[in-house]
Formats: C-alpha cells, sequence, structure tokens
C-alpha cells in the first residue's frame, strides 16, 4: 500500500401520454425541450418541475432517483452535499411487467406526485436549483438513462445507506479515462462542503505502483490548481488482487463513492460489469460521473 500526502419551480406541468404515437402532450412544452421517445407501453411521464433561471449556470447536474412508491426523504447529509449543484430529481414508479402505466398513472399519480415533490422541497429549503420528473416505468435502468440523456447530466446518483455527516469521499481512479471530469466533479463537491477525498488506484498484479501514483499526484496537483486546498486530498494506491474487491473493502471507511463510467453506453456503465457490480456491493451511496 502507498499513501501520499431556489428552486423556482415553473407553475406549467408537461404531461407525455406514451401511446401508439411517440408522445401525446398536454401543456406548453418549453422551446429547447427535447423529449425522450419511451417505449410506448414502458412508461408515462410527466415533467413537474422546471427552472427556467440560470441560476444552475455553469453548476454540474446530478440525477437523483427517487422511489415514487415508497415515499421516503433523501438523507439529510447528502441533501446538504448535493444542494450546491444543479439537481435533477427523477421520481420512478415502478409499474408491473403486465400493467399499462397509465393505468398506474391514474390509481398513483398523487401519490407519486406528492412523494417527489418532497425530495424536490428538501433542495428547495436548501436553495438549491432543481428540475423533477415524475415516470411510471416498467424498466427503471431505462428511465434512468433516459432521463439522463435527456437533461445532460454529469453525474448520476445511486443510494446507499448514509450516515449523519459525507465527511469523506472515496475516489477510485483506474486510468487516464474520464478522468478530468472526474476531477472536476469532486472539485466542485469539495468547493461547496467541508468533506475531504481520498483518490484511489488498485494496480493489477502486473502493473507498477508507480504508474496509479503518477495518475493520482497528477490529479492531486489538478485539484490544487482549481483551488482545492490539499490538505484535504490524500492519495493511496493498493496492489491487492481483485481491483473490485478492493474497492469494496476500503469504501467501507468512508461516507460516499465517485466513480466514473467504464462501460459503451450509459446504462451499461450505471448498472454493469465493473461500475454495477461496486454500486451493487458497496453500501454508500455511489455517484457515478458520466464520461461527455
Amino acid at each position: 500500500m502507498v499513501r501520499g500526502n431556489k428552486i423556482r419551480v415553473a407553475h406549467r406541468v408537461i404531461v407525455w401520454q406514451l401511446m401508439c404515437w411517440p408522445y401525446l402532450y398536454t401543456g406548453t412544452p418549453t422551446a429547447t425541450a427535447r423529449f425522450p421517445v419511451f417505449n410506448p407501453n414502458r412508461a408515462y411521464l410527466k415533467r413537474m418541475a422546471t427552472d427556467e433561471s440560470n441560476d444552475n449556470e455553469g453548476k454540474p447536474t446530478v440525477l437523483i432517483p427517487v422511489n415514487a412508491a415508497d415515499g421516503k426523504t433523501l438523507p439529510v447529509a447528502l441533501v446538504d452535499i448535493l444542494s450546491p449543484l444543479h439537481v435533477v430529481v427523477l421520481g420512478y414508479y415502478p409499474v408491473p411487467s403486465q400493467a399499462p402505466p397509465e393505468q398506474l398513472r391514474a390509481n398513483h399519480d398523487e401519490e407519486a406526485t406528492a412523494a417527489t415533490e418532497r425530495a424536490v422541497a428538501q433542495f428547495a429549503d436548501r436553495g438549491a436549483a432543481v428540475d423533477s420528473v415524475v415516470v411510471f416505468t416498467h424498466d427503471r435502468a431505462e428511465t434512468i438513462d433516459h432521463i439522463a440523456v435527456e437533461y445532460g447530466v454529469d453525474a448520476v446518483l445511486t443510494p446507499g445507506d448514509s450516515d449523519e455527516t459525507f465527511a469523506r469521499l472515496l475516489v477510485p481512479i483506474r486510468g487516464d479515462e474520464n478522468i478530468e471530469r472526474i476531477v472536476s466533479f469532486v472539485a466542485d463537491l469539495l468547493g461547496a462542503s467541508d468533506a475531504t477525498a481520498t483518490l484511489y488506484n488498485v494496480a493489477d498484479d502486473d502493473d507498477e505502483p508507480s504508474h496509479g501514483e503518477f495518475l493520482l499526484r497528477g490529479a492531486c496537483d489538478r485539484l490544487a490548481e482549481i483551488g482545492i486546498d490539499p490538505d484535504r486530498v490524500d492519495w493511496q494506491v493498493d496492489q491487492r488482487g481483485s481491483p473490485g474487491d478492493a474497492i469494496v473493502e476500503t469504501a467501507e471507511g468512508y461516507d460516499m463513492l465517485v466513480v466514473g463510467e467504464s462501460e459503451p453506453s450509459l446504462r451499461e456503465r450505471i448498472f454493469g460489469r465493473m461500475t454495477g457490480q461496486l454500486v451493487d456491493r458497496v453500501r454508500r451511496p455511489v455517484l457515478v460521473v458520466r464520461d461527455a
């Protein structure tokens, strides 16, 4: 092991009823809106809130999926650390495979909307710029994929067990891929909080630890250039078998994991292979930083 040192909610509502046509909507769509084309029988989507100000200009955007069927509130510490960002709350209501989404919507629209609005209010109370969407869907992963692309989000949150604070972030970095976006996103998180970060690399058996050290030192230097106090960032290189096992074990000592995409498609990047395995195995919340 090597170690180193305001929401503004628009009152109009846009609704897509996804039937035989790609989309049929009521209300007045925004001039720049691009509507995701869902499978006609797989989703019912309603845009609840639109931040029409420029308050989110220059801020990274994070997508926060919430299960609109269980009505749970988000952990306060999680809301605190993400509120300085532009937030998109996705309230998804799971639909059984044989049931039409519009049928569930007719019976549970108020319930799903209220659950999503509670999550929105948590960020609104902290002055966050928030958009929100409610979706009745058969496929949670597909829905997250579409909404992430539509909003051009920088990262997607996957929930996990949360402590009362988010003081320590673990940031695995495996190579040059996506490193600038990961570093930039971490800088935004650190710049708006008192958290610290450990940049982490697991060297393969046939790799020299010096390669990981080179990557991490460079990332630390970049964070310092952005304005992050070097005392709030350290680095660690491990060389011990499976990278996935090492990350999962190490993550237990941290409050949140920040990882980059590693697969060809967004859906696979978030839910498949290495990143998906980490999301499934790590008990802590995970922020998946999307590739450009």
